[in-house]
């Protein structure tokens, strides 16, 4: 057992003793550090009670989602909250140790504010800092929390068609449905044409007879009567198909008139350009010289927009034909406005949102660590889900979901049946009916007459036959 001290602390002695060192471990209390810390050093000026750590924190934001200060009469008594504070209060709680801080409201740009990091102004920064290869030169940044791109907002207006009432199933569904119909229609007549009067008279009769009955029985309007078992057996299997094909139209065409289906009315950003119009964004961030240097718009139509409720009334003012917001700003944007505006085109992809914190600091690795935690447990999607996209109406799922037309195999089954059916029915009728024949030909011919005499009588009965059908035909059209 031997003493251990401190070899850098003084205590008038020109040593400090720290404590009885074992072979396994410390046979007294805690190790004392430089500074009277019991925390262990990070081999950096650790922040304490007397002097925090100071954070700069963006003062005026676009969106107050993310960073909201709320200013009192005291800088010491502003108030801060957001996505942001949220996120580094979640990070505080998984940190080894304490890490007193102190926020301070910077009004000026993001660029800018970062600098202030570089000459020592601020320790560390929080907020919504976009990781950009320019500001990596001034400070380390921790791992994104949140991707970041260029997204445009345009107008939205709604997709509407004249024949929007055609959707609902596809052309192949269409063309069978309607063969069918005709099909059924010469199978209900050629049943019904012999025992039915409303099926008789002239041809022209027959025919519109058997169609508009077939017709009407797709809206269940119907009304006239059958008589053949067979003609029963292939309406009812047809009536069953018509059922679930109105039922399932009906579904699918109020699911696509229900959701609203958006369509930008400006889709490219060289046609913007051609016909100089104006666009907006924030002039505190990077995204207005991103626009003039790489994007190529003319200084004099990007407009500044400072605030996310200004977006709505430069729109309607005409003032913009177009906005470009970095990805988390347009989820926030479109959560509250999916029904008025749509994104178009994601130009870019960036470093995403991260912390700023001095070159060298320790800080950024423990903050990073902590920050992926947050994301592999899901608490960090949990408060995107809370604090930037609160909203059901506006859900991704709901605003670009797309309802697709009902095809020819969802009801292959069916189709088959109602076809097979009328094929065998009609089938039926036809075997019955020249079994009929022949009962009624061998009734008027016997055995015991003379060929000649055999001949006489068939001609006799298809004469009194056709001249029955035609004084028939003649009352009917009297």
């Amino acid at each position: 057992m031997s003493t251990i001290i401190n070899v850098v602390g003084n205590n008038g002695k020109g040593y400090e003793e720290i404590d009885l060192w074992t072979l396994k471990t410390l046979a007294g209390g805690p190790v004392i550090w430089p500074g009277k810390l019991n925390r262990t050093p990070k081999g950096w000026e650790m922040p304490t009670l007397a002097k925090p750590l100071k954070i700069g924190v963006p003062g005026r934001t676009t969106f107050e989602k993310f960073v909201k200060v709320e200013y009192k009469e005291k800088p010491n008594q502003n108030q801060y909250d957001g996505f942001c504070i949220q996120i580094f209060k979640k990070v505080l709680e998984l940190l080894e140790y304490d890490l007193p801080y102190e926020f301070e409201a910077y009004n000026g740009s993001y660029t800018d504010l970062v600098y202030h990091v570089y000459n020592k102004s601020y320790d560390a920064v929080i907020g919504d800092v976009t990781i950009l290869a320019d500001r990596l030169q001034y400070a380390d940044f921790t791992v994104p929390y949140a991707e970041s791109g260029l997204a445009m907002i345009v107008p939205a207006k709604p997709e509407g068609s004249p024949l929007t009432f055609t959707k609902p199933f596809t052309w192949k569904m269409w063309v069978v449905t309607g063969a069918l119909l005709m099909y059924t229609m010469i199978i209900v007549w050629f049943l019904e044409r012999q025992s039915n009067p409303e099926f008789g008279g002239p041809w022209k009769n027959q025919i519109s007879t058997a169609l508009w009955f077939t017709f009407s029985s797709l809206f269940f309007a119907h009304r006239e009567k059958v008589h053949n078992n067979l003609t029963r057996m292939v309406v009812a299997v047809w009536l069953f198909l018509v059922l679930i094909l109105t039922s399932s139209y009906t579904a699918s065409l109020s699911s696509m008139l229900t959701v609203q289906q958006l369509q930008p009315n400006v889709t490219d950003i060289e046609w913007l350009k051609m016909n100089n119009l104006k666009v907006g964004c924030d002039f505190d961030s990077f995204v207005k010289e991103y626009m003039e240097n790489v994007l190529n718009f003319k200084p004099e139509n990007i407009v500044n927009v400072s605030s996310e409720y200004d977006y709505p009334k430069e729109f309607k003012s005409n003032n913009i034909s177009a906005a470009f917001l970095e990805l988390p700003y347009e989820k926030v944007f479109l959560d509250k406005h999916c029904k008025e505006f749509t994104a178009t085109i994601r130009t870019a992809r960036f470093g995403g949102l991260g912390f700023a914190f001095q070159k060298g600091s320790p800080f950024a690795r423990d903050f990073s660590e902590a920050i992926l935690r947050l994301s592999e447990k899901g608490d960090l999607k949990s408060l995107q889900d809370t604090w930037l996209t609160p909203s059901h109406e506006c859900s991704p799922n709901i605003t670009s979901s797309n309802p697709g037309s009902l095809s020819l195999r969802s009801f292959e089954v069916l189709y088959l049946l109602s076809f097979g059916t009328s094929t065998i029915c009609l089938l039926l009728s036809a075997i019955d009916h020249r079994r009929q024949h022949r009962v009624a030909y061998e009734g008027n011919v016997t055995s015991d007459d003379s060929l000649w005499k055999k001949a006489a009588k068939l001609v006799r009965y298809f004469y009194t036959k056709n001249r029955r059908s035609a004084t028939s035909g003649t009352n009917e059209t009297h």
